[in-house]
């Protein structure tokens, strides 16, 4: 995930950033052959879930995907400023448990932002269009997300010590929910 500059909303039109987001991520899966499981553009800050391959690793990637992104959004807005706060958060996913925890958590994130009351209803997001080539949730650790009525259980709110277990785990490089152990 990445944030804007200084947290505040990204300075150009959310609709036009969707379509750059769209564009450059379509040339990296080209380009790169890196997999995307899950995107999705909130107001300040993006959530992204892929995989890699040997030969370009996930810094080069992202590197190339936030020059890339900033670079265009700079270009339509006339702007010379940073895009992004800073350098992008990453954390290794390595388990099944972790995955589903983590993709049901990112496309949840709209939903407790307060931006939408169901996944089917927010439209930046890769859930909701066919513009952003995902892998198939059928391979690899993907397929532990369930296939059937999958938007109804994205959709089920989890309670509250879940999504911070989910949110402070994020923060450690390789995934670790942490659990508040003080109930």
């Amino acid at each position: 995930m990445a944030r804007s500059n200084n947290k505040e909303f990204f300075y150009i039109e959310k609709e036009l950033l969707w379509k750059i987001f769209i564009y450059v991520l379509n040339q990296l899966v080209i380009k790169y052959k890196i997999q995307i499981h899950a995107f999705v553009l909130i107001d300040n800050h993006y959530h992204l879930i892929l995989t890699v391959t040997a030969k370009y690793n996930l810094g080069f990637i992202m590197q190339e995907l936030q020059k890339s992104v900033s670079r265009r959004v700079n270009s339509k807005t006339g702007r010379i400023n940073h895009v992004f706060g800073g350098p992008y958060k990453a954390s290794l996913i390595q388990t099944p448990e972790y995955y589903f925890n983590v993709y049901k958590y990112l496309y949840r994130n709209p939903i407790e932002a307060g931006l939408c009351r169901n996944i089917n209803h927010y439209k930046f997001s890769s859930i909701n269009t066919d513009a952003i080539p995902l892998t198939s949730p059928l391979t690899g650790i993907a397929s532990y997300i369930p296939n059937q009525n999958v938007i109804e259980w994205l959709n089920k709110s989890e309670n509250e010590k879940w999504l911070n277990s989910i949110s402070k785990g994020l923060k450690k490089t390789v995934f670790k929910p942490v659990i508040d152990r003080s109930y």
